[in-house]
């Protein structure tokens, strides 16, 4: 049933596991194992194991995977958020409040604008997203002052008007941690193992939360590849050097892809092998049958999408880099339940995927080049049995879309990759 990777891991007693898991590995399915294999032993009580997923969905998979092995129904199963606002709801003032509510999006908008108003002609036409992600990283080039004033000025609006948002859950939660060694003794006593899905999704302040909560058991599982939400201010750097906060970490991997054919699995790998900061890692393919993967390229325009699609097999998912992406195709007459932005798509699969390089992805000077090539990586690894890649015939300078477009049109290094990877 186990391959002799995922076997390693579920009988392992290490205290601190780090699981490299590339796309397609069956991780959830290791995790589940591993659950099933210590409740079997009586390793670790389940009312005492935390399993943090990345969203509610995930949740949802993996409670259900549980339930179908007939395991426990006393593990805690949540997202990171989830899990904090349970405790601070138990132990802080301001979350025991029923008038404490989540501030709503284009309520914060408005009044950032409002606050952004006489300084405008100093931000120039940065859209507000764009300013103030990564912890206002764009921001503080312009003004870190400035930056400062803002985030107190929400700050004040929020406990003025009983608001919070979900970052304030982690900062809380940590401060809690730090200011209540009663509080961190009932947790540590509580909770004995953690197993934290998507890790390289983990934000500084999860990672800070994670080393202060020091589990008697700690399981983390990821792929530095599939790092791709950057703009919510996670940051794969913890993946990438765990061993640097956990020294005592035991690494596992499972290498073997179970969902996509060869081909995809070797073309997957073209954009995401020129990042330099990356674990390295041999992907195996377990199926032998033969798939499908070329590149179409667009000549003049992109206003007939659907032509492009129409050619290709039924079952066909456009991936797409933005919403507004997502809305041409859709306005082009492809069926919206066709097309998924990429971002939508992670931890999914089809049996046919169409990548849309012709548009969407923006500039190189104005992206973290390491995460495009990341988010593609995601976008072409969804694909089982056909891959299909949309690329412009001349795409213009500077554009994310002109490097992508060349990696598969010229197939640069694709013969010494096929040797490294496959011996062949």
């Amino acid at each position: 049933m186990w391959s002799e990777e995922q076997l390693k891991i579920i009988q392992s007693n290490e205290k601190t596991i780090q699981v490299i898991a590339g796309a397609g590995s069956g991780k959830t399915a290791t995790m589940v194992g591993l659950l099933e294999e210590r409740e079997k032993n009586s390793q670790f009580r389940p009312d005492k194991t935390l399993v943090i997923t990345f969203t509610k969905k995930a949740t949802k998979e993996f409670k259900d995977r549980c339930l179908k092995k007939n395991l426990s129904n006393q593990y805690r199963i949540s997202t990171f958020h989830a899990f904090c606002f349970r405790i601070l709801k138990k132990f802080h003032s301001a979350y025991k409040s029923k008038t404490l509510k989540l501030l709503p999006e284009n309520l914060k908008w408005k009044e950032t604008k409002s606050f952004f108003h006489p300084y405008r002609f100093v931000i120039g036409g940065i859209p507000f997203p764009v300013l103030l992600k990564n912890k206002g990283k764009e921001f503080k080039k312009i003004s870190e002052d400035l930056y400062i004033r803002y985030v107190n000025f929400l700050k004040n609006y929020k406990l003025q008007h009983s608001y919070f948002e979900l970052e304030d859950i982690l900062e809380d939660f940590k401060e809690c941690l730090l200011c209540s060694p009663d509080l961190l003794d009932s947790l540590r006593s509580s909770i004995q193992s953690v197993i934290v899905d998507e890790f390289q999704d983990t934000d500084p302040v999860q990672l800070e939360i994670l080393k202060i909560m020091n589990p008697s058991s700690l399981v983390v599982v990821g792929d530095d590849w599939q790092a791709i939400y950057g703009f919510r201010g996670a940051d794969p750097w913890p993946f990438l050097n765990f061993e640097s906060y956990f020294p005592d970490v035991k690494k596992f991997y499972l290498s073997t892809n179970f969902r996509s054919v060869r081909d995809i699995i070797l073309h997957s790998q073209i954009p995401i092998l020129k990042n330099k900061f990356q674990i390295q890692k041999k992907i195996l393919n377990h199926r032998k049958d033969i798939g499908i993967f070329q590149v179409i390229t667009v000549s003049k325009n992109t206003n007939y999408l659907s032509d492009y699609y129409n050619d290709l097999p039924k079952d066909t998912t456009v991936l797409v880099r933005t919403n507004f992406r997502k809305h041409i195709w859709k306005t082009s007459g492809v069926s919206e339940s066709k097309i998924s932005t990429i971002h939508s798509a992670k931890g999914l699969e089809y049996p046919s995927v169409l990548v849309d390089l012709t548009a969407g992805w923006g500039k190189a000077k104005d992206v973290d080049i390491e995460e495009e090539r990341r988010i593609l990586y995601v976008a072409l690894s969804r694909a089982e049995t056909s891959l299909s890649v949309l690329v412009p015939e001349n795409p213009k300078d500077g554009d994310v879309s002109k490097e992508f477009a060349t990696y598969f049109q010229k197939r640069e290094f694709l013969p010494k990759l096929a040797l490294r990877l496959f011996s062949i």
